[in-house]
């Protein structure tokens, strides 16, 4: 992956529905050149595709919260399975620590949560924290410039060399 892969997926992070040819223009670059660097990065599995991104608020989804499960063993499978059929439980990790499971919940009232969380409960103990403020959306941890190249250019600058 070189720089120009980097600001193709920092571009098309920012607006995937971008046509290539404004991001062609853009890189100084022909538009056959970036659809062929996008399918060699699909083909990598760097690139799995473009994400729907939904605002859960304005979809009547006012409450979200992270909820911290623990199951015994033989609740993790039914566990799981009671969350997948739950269109509110929008993700969840198996996790090292004192919880087994973390999941993301969205709710249209805190009495929706209490009703997804008396579910949940059924079949593990749950701690929950209620989101006051998302601080940082969710984003990709897409770099401008590739890390080796970043740190030998301020290594360069540090030397007095542009």
């Amino acid at each position: 992956m070189d720089a120009l892969d980097l600001k193709i997926l920092a571009t098309l992070d920012a607006d995937a529905r971008r046509p290539y040819a404004d991001v062609a223009r853009e890189f100084g670059v022909s538009q056959p050149t970036v659809a062929d660097r996008i399918r060699r990065l699909e083909s990598r599995g760097i690139v799995r595709g473009a994400m729907l991104c939904v605002d859960y608020a304005r979809l009547g989804f006012n409450v979200s919260a992270f909820v911290r499960l623990r199951a015994t063993p033989s609740h993790k499978r039914g566990l799981t399975e009671t969350a997948r059929a739950m269109p509110q439980v929008i993700e969840m990790h198996s996790v090292t620590g004192d919880d087994c499971m973390i999941a993301r919940v969205v709710a249209r009232s805190v009495e929706e949560l209490a009703e997804i969380l008396q579910r949940l409960s059924t079949l593990a103990d749950s701690r929950t924290s209620v989101v006051l403020e998302t601080i940082i959306p969710l984003r990709n941890p897409i770099p401008v410039q590739q890390p080796a190249a970043a740190a030998k250019s301020v290594r360069a600058k540090g030397r007095g060399r542009p």
